[in-house]
């Protein structure tokens, strides 16, 4: 999803965005939405709020929306909303919890071998690679750091 870009910038050893040097190539950006729901009772003893997550990718011909599911990945393409529109915003109006994000060049070595999960689809999307993030509230904390957006709104449907 993300194109060769020179590394020249990149530290060849970053594993999570603390880490990233500012300069890291940039070629795309996602908004990660984190969401309560979950039908899987074993999910229940995660953080409220943050017991699922899932991702729009923004591409040239308009968003593409993956949720990792338990059972499967949903995959939908957005045509019709523009690459410039404010995605993140609009979904926190309704509401959700969404970060706007860059999408990351990745260290050139194999990521953590963790577990499929939401959150490991959702790092791996957005160019994280990180043992220290499993859950979603600890993939929140982390793209946090690297969001777009204004961090002042996350949690209001409306800015005041």
């Amino acid at each position: 999803m993300t194109t060769e870009t020179d590394q020249a910038g990149a530290t060849p050893h970053a594993e999570t965005a603390e880490q990233l040097p500012a300069a890291a190539s940039v070629s795309a950006r996602a908004v990660v939405v984190f969401a309560e729901e979950t039908r899987l009772p074993k999910l229940r003893c995660l953080k409220p709020g943050f017991r699922h997550c899932f991702a729009y990718l923004a591409l040239d011909q308009g968003w593409v929306g993956l949720d990792p599911l338990a059972h499967r990945i949903e995959i939908k393409g957005f045509h019709n909303w523009s690459r410039e529109a404010d995605l993140a915003a609009h979904l926190r109006r309704l509401g959700q919890c969404a970060l706007t994000v860059p999408v990351l060049e990745p260290p050139r070595r194999l990521a953590p071998p963790l577990p499929f999960s939401c959150v490991e689809t959702v790092k791996r999307l957005i160019g994280l690679h990180s043992w220290r993030i499993r859950t979603p509230w600890e993939l929140f904390l982390e793209t946090r750091k690297i969001c777009l957006d204004d961090v002042r709104y996350l949690f209001y449907n409306s800015p005041p």
